[in-house]
């Protein structure tokens, strides 16, 4: 398994990001995240047109094993 970024400054991450970067933060792939996201088991992924975003705050909440 890869292992996952270190993001050390929150306030450099964009608002809304999208499953390749979010796939780089948690080290799973693209497509385990697009499947999570379909499921709703990942929290703050919503769909903007033909692609999947996750809200910052909530992928935050979710690492850092906080509840919504």
């Amino acid at each position: 398994m890869k292992q996952p970024q270190i993001v050390t400054n929150w306030e450099q991450v964009p608002v809304v990001i999208d499953l390749p970067f979010a796939a780089r933060i948690l080290g799973q792939s693209i497509e385990t995240l697009k499947k999570r996201s379909q499921r709703g088991e990942l929290p703050g992924a919503f769909k903007a047109g033909r692609d999947w975003r996750i809200n910052k705050d909530a992928l935050r909440s979710y690492i850092e094993g906080r509840p919504q």
